[in-house]
């Protein structure tokens, strides 16, 4: 079978003709050519791999039993690390450290006199700020994100992540001892229960992902963003941070506004392809502005990446960018999603996500093989719209209305969700949900700013793809640039203010301005221009419609294109929930988004016999959830005549499938434990 994607767009610019070099082994001072060394002794060995890692540490007493035990417990946890090339191990008085190769970018070991450093990184950038990572790596972003893990000569252990946590690291203690790993499920190879963290695991099946620095798994935690976890035998570990996206409360004007946007992206966007001059670059293209922003400025600098989408000409998005890559002479690809695309490795994709996301909505890993035959860096507009106002809460000023607006925004996953959850677990999961939200606000001052909560969605991980994508695309194979969780636009888009976020003012204006080329073409969504809408998201401190006949004021056409679409949606829809008439719906369901997965599974066999699969992948089902609605829904499924949230049941599914890895490690790690004795 012919698996090359159509070509629908070839004008205009020629391609830059990168070549990819091959993956290169760990091998002594092979150095990204931006790393410089940092006066070390001679007696330092230095091994850096193009491979990406996992990192694993166990840290306890200068004891011989405990070094022989640490020594045991590294190797048999590196080898159960997924897709794991063989481990490099580094053993102190006080710790065991290993690297394991996995993916394609950069990772790194060094050991001198009774010290060790490890570091695995998602960008070249990224390895040498994590040398020098005690100096500064939280004033990086996801430009030169990482992981950097410290062993001194005196017992000391300390752990740091970059300002954005790009790379997610966690953590443990158990007994004495610190545990460390940048895989989640890891950490039980390394001596964790397996315990289910019943919060957690009710968080991410409504939100995605859990709140703070909770994990799926008890006792498990990660480190916050711009964290330093900071660890002696003896002593609790102690956590500091520094995130980079804080509140700047040094506001400017929109004129300056627009000049502080164009210096950034212009850095931002240039010093990302010199990054990645010497390998294959392909930019993401949908129907919305913050890739239309990437592309526009990509134009602008004479660069000629690769451009893609997905899906075909039926969907809105899809032909809106192809019109923007063919406005700007790219030359674009489409990937159309058939069959083979659907869903496949499922489980391998689970243990990709460290407790986080869903391979059913994890929709770049579908096309990870496809995507590599053509390109190494994948590039997409994660984290935009968050960070310029895409925010239903933004305007509200007490914690407890946006408690209960985000709540409302989740409400459909946690009613999908229920329906396989235990008796218990139904019972408590709206009370547990609602009271993690409250807490995840406590430490915010939302009166201080009526945008505050764009700042808690990207703390608590709610940018839902930005966070997880980085991390899963890097262990496929691939790297992925996010240019606007970069440092530089992080900063800048920390000072806009809260009136310049509503409704994607500045946003929709700097597409007027700066890039002309492209603001005439409608978005994907609702068919309008940024050339004629200066209302793009929908802000919390408004009612909807007051917001759509303060559009119709000043844009009386873009206000009836948006409430038509609105209208044909809600009409068909319930036309389908009141009378079972599933035409309408299902038409406008296969046009307006290029995933529809709840249609799926009902219509495409492959998709649901592969969420079928999946669902019935774990060896044991956990008591949060009920086998018997499981077991139903896979039938179901492979029937014909599943009825309920396919999202949800992924999640569900994909939960119960990590419980159960955990499970199994725990059982593995006491059978070698017996078989020693």
């Amino acid at each position: 079978m012919d698996r090359s994607p159509a070509v629908t767009a070839t004008a205009g610019r020629v391609s830059s003709g990168r070549t990819t070099p091959g993956p290169t082994q760990a091998s002594r001072c092979r150095c990204p050519d931006d790393h410089r060394h940092t006066g070390r002794r001679e007696t330092a060995t230095h091994h850096w791999s193009r491979m990406s890692g996992e990192i694993l540490l166990v840290a306890g007493p200068d004891e011989p039993r405990a070094r022989s035990r640490r020594s045991q417990l590294i190797r048999q946890a590196a080898a159960r690390v997924p897709g794991a090339g063989a481990p490099r191990i580094a053993e102190t008085s006080t710790t065991a450290l290993a690297v394991v190769d996995v993916g394609v970018p950069l990772n790194l070991l060094e050991t001198s006199d009774g010290a060790a450093l490890a570091a695995v990184a998602a960008t070249t950038a990224g390895l040498p700020q994590a040398v020098t990572s005690a100096k500064g790596g939280h004033l990086a972003g996801a430009e030169a994100g990482h992981v950097a893990v410290r062993a001194a000569a005196d017992g000391s252990v300390v752990m740091s992540t970059d300002g954005m946590a790009s790379v997610p690291a966690f953590w443990a203690e158990v007994d004495g001892q610190l545990l460390v790993s940048t895989h989640l499920t890891s950490l039980v190879s390394l001596g964790l229960a397996p315990d289910a963290d019943e919060q957690g695991i009710l968080e991410y099946l409504v939100m995605l992902h859990p709140l703070q620095d909770r994990t799926v798994l008890r006792g498990a935690r990660l480190l916050p963003p711009g964290g330093v976890l900071t660890w002696r035998a003896g002593g609790p570990a102690t956590i500091t941070a520094q995130p980079l996206f804080v509140p700047d409360d040094s506001p400017m004007g929109d004129d300056e506004a627009i000049l502080a946007f164009r210096a950034a992206w212009n850095e931002v966007i240039a010093t990302m392809y010199e990054r990645n001059r010497n390998v294959r670059v392909a930019l993401g293209l949908s129907g919305g502005l913050d890739s239309r922003a990437i592309a526009a400025a990509t134009a602008n600098l004479g660069e000629s990446p690769l451009t893609f989408a997905y899906g075909t000409g039926r969907q809105f998005e899809t032909r809106v960018a192809g019109k923007v890559a063919r406005t700007l002479g790219f030359t674009h690809t489409r990937y159309p999603v058939t069959d083979e695309f659907l869903l496949p490795a499922a489980i391998t994709i689970a243990e990709r996500l460290d407790g986080a996301h869903s391979p059913a909505e994890m929709f770049e890993l579908w096309f990870a093989d496809a995507l590599a035959e053509s390109a190494d860096v994948l590039v997409n507009g994660a984290g935009g719209g968050p960070l310029w106002g895409d925010e239903k809460t933004l305007g509200v000023r007490s914690a407890a209305e946006a408690e209960a607006k985000v709540w409302s925004r989740y409400g459909g996953a946690a009613s999908g969700a229920r329906r396989f959850l235990s008796g218990d677990a139904s019972a408590a999961l709206e009370p547990t949900v609602r009271g993690g939200l409250a807490a995840s606000f406590e430490p915010w001052d939302l009166g201080r700013r009526a945008d505050m909560t764009v700042f808690w969605r990207v703390a608590n991980r709610q940018v839902r793809w930005g966070n997880m994508l980085l991390n899963a695309v890097r262990r496929s194979g691939l790297r992925t640039e996010a240019p606007f969780l970069d440092s530089r636009f992080l900063r800048f888009a920390a000072r806009l203010t809260a009136d310049q976020r509503r409704n994607g003012r500045l946003h929709l204006r700097v597409h007027r301005e700066l890039f002309p080329a492209t603001a005439g073409i409608g978005r994907g969504d609702d068919g309008n221009s940024p050339r004629h809408l200066d209302h793009v998201y929908w802000s919390g401190d408004r009612s909807y419609l007051d917001q759509l006949a303060g559009l119709a004021r000043r844009h009386p056409v873009s206000a009836g294109r948006r409430a038509a679409r609105r209208a044909v949606e809600v009409g068909t829809h319930a036309l389908r929930g009141s009378l079972s008439v599933h035409g309408p719906a299902d038409w406008w369901d296969s046009r307006s988004s290029v995933f529809p997965i709840e249609l799926w599974g009902r219509t495409r066999p492959v998709f649901a016999a592969r969420l079928a699969a999946l669902v019935g992948s774990a060896r044991s089902v956990h008591p949060l959830f009920d086998a018997g609605a499981l077991e139903a829904a896979a039938a179901d499924l492979r029937a014909g005549r599943f009825d309920g949230s396919a999202a949800a049941l992924a999640r569900v599914a994909t939960a119960a499938q990590w419980l159960a890895d955990a499970a199994d490690r725990a059982r593995a790690l006491g059978d070698v434990h017996r078989s020693r004795l």
